[in-house]
């Protein structure tokens, strides 16, 4: 039997084997613990926005490849330190369960919104080839809003002919390897928002 049928005719003991490259956990926050994520990252300055006009005419931001508003949500700040307690379970047991990755950090969570007035989105792209203390090796996306307000928006994973379209229920945390080639499709209407984060470790070897 080759190996892609024996993968296909084994029982999983997890329900939470939704695929052999990505899986995601459910409701580690409560609503109104998301509205207060919400509310922390909007309280803020955005760090970067793909439509200041200043930014791209600097060649500071490709406005081919993104178009959103970003703020850092850093583990030092007494109001965010929660988020990270609670996140630094969840990640290791999924990387225990699924990955088996040698991890050591959170790099700062990335709140994001995506607006509809001008569909926002963010092209095809990896996590591991951006600049960081350590290499990336795990990605995780959570979905902020309500699915019901906003269309358009989808997080997509691409490893196979077609792309596999991410949950998008409320608080879902979707995990894969930072190397996997995702995008996030424009927002058509209403306003998106999600925290992303990545988690890093000594080089693959």
């Amino acid at each position: 039997m080759e190996n892609k049928e024996l993968y296909e005719s084994s029982w999983w003991l997890n329900e939470q084997m939704v695929s052999d490259y990505w899986w995601h956990a459910d409701r580690i926050f409560t609503d109104e613990e998301l509205d207060k994520i919400i509310q922390l990252g909007e309280s803020g300055p955005p760090t970067a926005t793909a439509l200041q006009p200043a930014k791209v005419a600097q060649g500071m931001i490709d406005t081919d490849t993104r178009a959103c508003s970003v703020a850092f949500l850093n583990s030092y700040a007494e109001d965010t330190q929660w988020i990270y307690q609670r996140l630094t379970g969840v990640v290791v047991d999924m990387n225990n369960k699924f990955f088996h990755y040698d991890l050591n950090r959170i790099e700062s969570l990335q709140f994001t919104k995506y607006e509809s007035g001008h569909k926002e989105f963010y092209e095809k792209h990896v996590d591991a080839m951006y600049k960081s203390f350590a290499p990336r090796k795990l990605s995780f996306s959570m979905m902020l809003s309500d699915p019901t307000t906003y269309e358009g928006g989808d997080l997509l994973l691409h490893y196979g002919k077609e792309p596999a379209i991410a949950g998008r229920e409320r608080g879902k945390l979707i995990f894969f390897p930072s190397y996997m080639l995702h995008e996030v499709t424009p927002v058509t209407s209403g306003l998106r928002y999600s925290m992303v984060g990545w988690v890093s470790g000594p080089p693959f070897r």
